[in-house]
This record gives C-alpha cells, sequence and structure tokens, in this order.
C-alpha cells in the first residue's frame, strides 16, 4: 500500500463526492470546530490566569477525563462513519438519509460493546504511554484497526464474545504496517495546521479527506492479509502434493 496512492484515491472520491461526504461527516466537523473554538477561549484565559499546583492537577484531571470522553463519544461517531465509508467504497452502496449514518452504531445492541472498545484503547495506551512516550505511541497505533474490525463483525452478525480480542486482532492486522501508518499520520499535520488558520473552515474538506484515507488504509490492509492467505494456501497445497 503506498501512501501516495491512498490518498490520492481518497482525494478524487472527496472531490467527486464532496457533498455526500460532507453531510456524513458533519458530527465531527462540528466537534472538530468546537474543540478548536474552545481552545481558543482556554488561551485567552490562561494569559490572565495565575497558574497554582492545584490548577495544574486539576488541568490534568480534566484533560484525561475529556480525552476518554472524546475516544468514546466521538469513536462511536467515527465508527459509524468509518463503516460507511468502508460499505460505499467496497460494495458502491447508496445511502439514504445520510446525516444519521454517523450515529448508526448508537443502538442499544451496538452502543455499549463500542464504549468498552474504545475505553479499553483508551486505557491500554494510556498505560503504555506512563511507562515512555514512544511505546505508547506504538501500540495507540497498533490498536488503530480495532474499531473497523469490530464494525464489520457486526455487520456480518458476528457474535460478540470478548471485546479485548479486537485488540488483538488490531495487532496482529498492523504487524509490519506501524511505519506505513504512522508516515500517513504525519503527512495530514499540514492539513491539520491549516485547519487551525482557518479557525476549522478547512474541516470540512480536511475531515472527509482524512476518514477516507483511513478507510483505504483499512481496505489495503484486508486485501494484504487475504493476499497473504491465498499465499500460504498455495505453499501448503504444494507441499500436500509433494508428498504425494
Amino acid at each position: 500500500m503506498g501512501i501516495t496512492t491512498l490518498k490520492k484515491e481518497a482525494w478524487q472520491k472527496l472531490r467527486n463526492n464532496w457533498r455526500f461526504l460532507v453531510v456524513l461527516t458533519w458530527p465531527l466537523i462540528a466537534w472538530q470546530i468546537f474543540t478548536l473554538l474552545l481552545s481558543y477561549g482556554d488561551s485567552i484565559q490562561e494569559g490572565v490566569t495565575v497558574v497554582k499546583p492545584s490548577s495544574v492537577l486539576f488541568a490534568l484531571s480534566r484533560t484525561l477525563w475529556a480525552g476518554l470522553i472524546e475516544a468514546i463519544i466521538i469513536g462511536v461517531i467515527s465508527l459509524g462513519v468509518m463503516w460507511t465509508m468502508v460499505e460505499w467504497s467496497r460494495d458502491k452502496m447508496e445511502f439514504k438519509q445520510t446525516g444519521l449514518l454517523s450515529f448508526r452504531f448508537f443502538k442499544r445492541e451496538t452502543v455499549i460493546d463500542s464504549v468498552v472498545l474504545m475505553a479499553i484503547r483508551f486505557l491500554y495506551t494510556l498505560l503504555w504511554s506512563c511507562l515512555l512516550v514512544v511505546p505508547g505511541i506504538i501500540k495507540n497505533i497498533s490498536y488503530s484497526q480495532a474499531e473497523f474490525i469490530y464494525a464489520e463483525d457486526v455487520k456480518r452478525g458476528v457474535a460478540i464474545e470478548s471485546i479485548n480480542e479486537y485488540i488483538t486482532r488490531s495487532r496482529v492486522l498492523m504487524d509490519g504496517h506501524k511505519w506505513e501508518y504512522f508516515l500517513l499520520q504525519i503527512t495530514f499535520i499540514p492539513w491539520w495546521i491549516l485547519v487551525a488558520l482557518t479557525s476549522g473552515l478547512a474541516t470540512f474538506w480536511v475531515i472527509p479527506y482524512y476518514e477516507l484515507t483511513m478507510t483505504n488504509f483499512y481496505l489495503g490492509l484486508k486485501k494484504a492479509q487475504a493476499d497473504d492467505l491465498d499465499t500460504k494456501d498455495d505453499s501448503t497445497s504444494e507441499v500436500i502434493e509433494d508428498d504425494k
């Protein structure tokens, strides 16, 4: 999977289907703009606030809780967005009521599992980060595909027995692709800077572009995994025939 190819395909889809993708990702766009404006407000207040040890601890606690809440709530919304993009890209499906598709995993049978998955991923990453920053980053990358794998099982009607299983399966799927994923994230840094410089207006392009690219990355991983399995099956068949 070439990074340039992934992003080029995503950009082409965005150009041809911008309205559909903006309507699909509107909750993520709204959240990005809200958090950006909120950070501007905090920056202004910090300029006139005396920093105390107690205020630092409070700020740290608030940051951790805010990160957990965002990982859960926005994570569930992202799950709906990403899986709609997977179905749209893989099966060429057409959707009605596009603006509600991002909430498709807010159902009684899936929301608890989704929340647990987001929380486990967040806590695992936090614990690894407490040791050293680099292991935390590596583990976060390893867990990055857990939501996609979970969504695929849900849509296939697979019984969900262990949420922690999706963390493990994501690690296996990302084996040999972590550096590629890291570089892919790096390429979006200028885009996020553009979002900040435009007070969030650029999110109407950047959010759909980013989500499409991550979807293409997942589909590429699944294809690579399927190709590896086919290669192993062919090798096994050749060994059996040689033994005969």
